[in-house]
């Protein structure tokens, strides 16, 4: 009996098939899977190595099987998972072929594609067999598509399930490689532990220490760069720091982030990249250096040495501005500002001038009251070379004399 296209088909499509649509089905499924292969492997040579003779007969065994659950399915609805949740053998099969290509690192192209023939072949063997009228054939192509989806999703939730797999491993890898950098283990355990994380040891790495800027977080950094964000302060191995394109590469990604980034060492020196990095980051967090981006500690090297010994300079400060102590605080920052302007500009007043942002007889007026002040030593390079560096210190750490 036939059926007009038009005539409104079950909304299940598993539901609605003559009795004996399996008997039916079943002769065609030797053909589809011999074509269906065929296809797969013509494919295959197109765009890469052909396939081994395992893989065509893993390809022969995942077809039939598919095919014959499918007829299982339209004979009694019978559905791809039991009561209880577990999956049928079929979604097993497919979700295990999914977790091979993902462990060969293929993605699921191949197995869509297939999937695609198989069903568009199927599609065309039931439009010109005589053993089934047109309704059928619509109503059986309805289940064919939904059948393929489900086995399609079975396959990418095992490829998924790899890829989280593989990825917790690695993360796992990775901490491990980073924490035996940091700590300064045995070199000779570092290259195993390279390969597990799947990193290329460099021959010049920088430890940075990322403090997040607000509440958003410390950024994804590329992904050559090994990141430990559990600690409290978190840190990163930054492989060639200074290689071509690298400083930007790093602002971009770390933006919103500041990177305190130690000096370039070796591998075997990481240890002593990180504890300079700690050092300059005390001082971002101080707001004696700036932040914001990526801060190199190269950059700093002055301001760290005077921020080595604080006490040590504050005494030197003390001895060397002895002669300001006198003078109230507001007086004594201003005398302090012009002499460290007049002795950077080289006993020019008018440069000082331009960086204190004052006019040129106001800065003559200073000195001539510092010439009182410290007498003919202001002018003695070693006198000079103190004072400079004392008024340095001041500017940046506060006026040390006092404390």
């Amino acid at each position: 009996m036939s059926y007009p296209l038009w005539e409104e088909t079950p909304t299940e499509p598993y539901s609605g098939f003559p009795p004996d649509v399996g008997a039916r089905l079943r002769p065609l499924v030797q053909g589809l899977t011999r074509s269906t292969v065929e296809a797969v492997q013509r494919r295959a040579e197109a765009h890469g190595p052909p396939l081994e003779p395992g893989d065509a007969e893993a390809w022969r065994e995942l077809i039939a099987s598919a095919a014959y659950a499918f007829i299982e399915r339209v004979e009694g609805d019978r559905p791809l998972h039991t009561p209880t949740g577990a999956p049928t053998g079929v979604t097993e099969a497919f979700r295990a072929f999914g977790a091979d290509e993902a462990r060969g690192g293929r993605t699921l192209e191949r197995l869509h594609a297939g999937m695609r023939t198989a069903a568009a072949i199927a599609w065309r063997r039931l439009a010109i067999t005589d053993a089934f009228t047109r309704k059928d054939v619509v109503v059986l192509g309805e289940a064919l598509f939904a059948f393929q989806e489900e086995l399609t999703t079975a396959a990418a939730e095992g490829h998924a399930e790899v890829h989280r797999a593989e990825g917790d491993q690695r993360k796992r890898a990775r901490a491990l490689l980073l924490e035996a950098l940091l700590d300064g283990v045995d070199p000779a355990s570092v290259p195993s532990l390279a390969r597990a994380a799947r990193w290329r040891i460099p021959e010049r790495m920088a430890v940075a220490l990322l403090l997040p800027e607000g509440k958003a977080g410390v950024p994804a950094p590329p992904s050559d760069v090994l990141v430990d964000t559990e600690r409290d302060d978190p840190h990163a191995v930054v492989p060639d720091p200074d290689g071509p394109g690298r400083p930007r590469l790093l602002e971009r990604a770390l933006r919103g982030c500041t990177a305190v980034l130690g000096p370039s060492v070796v591998p075997e020196e990481a240890p002593v990249s990180l504890t300079r990095a700690r050092q300059l980051a005390d001082l971002v967090r101080a707001g004696v250096v700036p932040g914001g981006g990526v801060v190199r500690w190269g950059d700093h090297l002055s301001t760290l040495l005077l921020a080595r010994d604080t006490a040590l300079v504050a005494e030197l400060a003390r001895e060397r501005l002895a002669p300001m102590a006198r003078l109230r605080a507001p007086q004594r920052d201003r005398m302090a500002d012009t002499l460290l302007a007049w002795l950077e500009s080289g006993f020019n007043a008018n440069e000082a001038a331009e960086r204190l942002r004052v006019h040129p007889q106001t800065v003559r007026y200073r000195i001539r009251r510092l010439n009182e002040l410290f007498g003919p030593r202001m002018r003695e390079p070693d006198a000079r070379f103190e004072l400079e560096l004392v008024l340095r210190a001041r500017r940046l750490l506060g006026p040390l004399e006092s404390s």
